[in-house]
């Protein structure tokens, strides 16, 4: 499992629903985030998406350096072409409406000392010679904090069923919305596939992915083009619904 992003304008990235910063700090770390998706579109071909992340990263996406979770010890992860066949089935089964895509791809998290969360669930590792799976998750992001991604046991989150039963309230994307961000995860772990993404790759694009900045499914189709057309996705044929005729 996996699953949001951006608004696009006029060929360029532009941040909403941000708060208005109040120091010219802050000001400054929103401009490089703007120049980072300008020079993701912009330049050529060897130009590096997450490159271009680590130097103009947003305000608390990044410190010196990206902390990704290494690949778990003693366990088996999935391969691109399984994550593909996955979301696959996912879809088909999202559209016979025999599946949710909050179910199969949000979950609630409280354990130990971590701060309660939803956040989404990104892809499973099972551990060996044991029942206990690994799921990759990454929590929904706060103003001020750090960007969470790491492998957590599955049987420290919740499903939204399970959460409601301990009167917690659901938050994150609607169904149709992230329904949309899965069909364009299905479509990025295509280009995965063909061009063989090594586990670093995958867990990059996962952190650097920002889910929290797309509330519709206009700015999901809109981010769409952005996406696909910068140099990270070079040589990878597209097609792209315009804008003006995407319904809500």
């Amino acid at each position: 499992p996996i699953s949001t992003v951006l608004q696009n304008g006029d060929s360029q990235l532009i941040i909403s629903n941000r708060v208005q910063t109040s120091t010219q700090k802050e000001k400054e770390k929103e401009m490089h985030l703007r120049l980072a998706f300008s020079l993701l579109l912009s330049s050529s071909a060897d130009h590096n998406y997450n490159a271009a992340l680590r130097l103009y990263g947003p305000p608390a996406m990044f410190q010196e350096e990206l902390k990704l979770p290494p690949k778990p010890c003693n366990t088996r992860t999935e391969t691109n072409a399984e994550i593909l066949r996955q979301l696959s089935r996912d879809l088909s089964n999202i559209y016979d409406l025999e599946l949710s895509a909050i179910d199969g791809y949000r979950m609630f998290r409280h354990a130990g000392s971590d701060q309660p969360s939803w956040g989404y669930c990104l892809e499973s590792a099972r551990i060996e010679n044991s029942e206990e799976s690994l799921i990759l998750f990454r929590r929904d992001e706060e103003l001020h904090e750090d960007r969470f991604l790491d492998w957590v046991p599955l049987s420290s989150c919740y499903t939204l069923e399970q959460a409601k039963s301990c009167d917690v309230s659901y938050t994150g994307p609607s169904e149709e919305v992230l329904r949309a961000i899965l069909e364009l995860f299905r479509d990025v772990f295509e280009f995965a596939l063909k061009t063989n993404w090594s586990y670093d790759k995958r867990i990059e694009f996962y952190h650097s992915f920002p889910f929290e900045e797309l509330p519709s499914i206009r700015s999901v189709k809109a981010f769409r083009r952005t996406l696909f057309s910068c140099p990270a996705f070079d040589g990878f044929d597209w097609t792209f619904p315009e804008v003006e005729e995407i319904d809500e």
